[in-house]
């Protein structure tokens, strides 16, 4: 007989879609050895009270803050307890490379990822993708879009802009930006993507798992300490807001030095592409 095991999430327009994507994901690796049942989260008491009548041997939570009601459960793993709230849990914490159980090891790629990417950058127009995160929570994506559309002339190559964003934004020159859909196949988001410019959320995850080189943007607290790691490991550089003309530079130098473009390239990949450790770990509790 399988194991039981629970994975609830949560999700909303403030809080994001990152949660429910990682969930999902997770579903999709354990459903061959494991029953799994995945749970949006509504109301915590109820929930632990639920979970506890239907007695799971696995309890894991992929959410935006942790209530202590938690810790009523036995075999507890949670993703992303920053704030380190409760005891006796087992925390793993993809994104944040300063915090234990960190890092590509942990990170969930869409199996669609085995696929081979492919580059060429002797091509009329390359193709730049800008990302702030699904919904673009902190209107960023507007204010570079425009930046790079207003300085157009400045960019040593013809490009076209894509976004991938909820709702649709206003910009200038909107005829020279796309809007990516919602594919199945997550790799079809990236396969003709040349370079990108991106927050430093599960985007630059992705991004770096394909090798497609990449600037880090972000004005979120968390992402600035994940951008500043990657930027001194040499994976990518770190942008702030008020130096935006520094984007300019670097995709020029992306596009014109090409032993540079190489080296990034390589460098994302061989840290990225990590053989995946949270089965290990649920194995070893249960």
């Amino acid at each position: 007989m399988k194991k039981k095991v629970i994975i609830v999430y949560e999700k909303s327009n403030k809080i994001g879609f990152g949660h429910y994507s990682r969930s999902l994901r997770l579903k999709k690796k354990l459903i061959d050895k494991f029953e799994v049942k995945l749970c949006e989260l509504k109301n915590t008491k109820y929930l632990i009270k639920k979970i506890i009548k239907d007695k799971f041997d696995l309890h894991i939570f992929d959410l935006k803050n942790y209530s202590k009601e938690i810790e009523k459960l036995e075999n507890v793993i949670i993703f992303e307890d920053t704030k380190k709230k409760l005891k006796d849990v087992l925390s793993i914490n993809p994104l944040d490379l300063n915090l234990k159980n960190s890092g590509p090891k942990y990170f969930l790629y869409p199996k669609s990822f085995n696929k081979s990417k492919k580059f060429d950058y002797s091509k009329k127009e390359l193709n730049i993708l800008i990302v702030q995160g699904r919904n673009d929570s902190n209107n960023q994506l507007k204010k570079i879009v425009n930046f790079l559309i207003s300085n157009i002339n400045k960019i040593k190559f013809n490009f076209k802009i894509y976004i991938k964003v909820k709702d649709k934004i206003k910009v200038k020159n909107s005829k020279s930006i796309k809007n990516l859909p919602n594919f199945k196949d997550e790799f079809e988001i990236y396969k003709d993507i040349d370079f990108a410019i991106s927050g430093v959320g599960n985007t630059s995850f992705e991004l770096g798992y394909l090798g497609i080189p990449a600037i880090h943007y972000s004005i979120e607290k968390r992402e600035i300490v994940r951008a500043k790691i990657f930027e001194k490991l040499k994976l990518a550089p770190y942008i702030k807001p008020e130096k935006l003309s520094l984007i300019i530079k670097e995709l020029n130098k992306l596009y014109i030095d090409d032993n540079y473009r190489k080296k990034i390239i390589n460098k994302r990949l061989k840290f990225f592409r990590k053989k995946n450790h949270i089965e290990k770990l649920i194995n070893e509790i249960i």
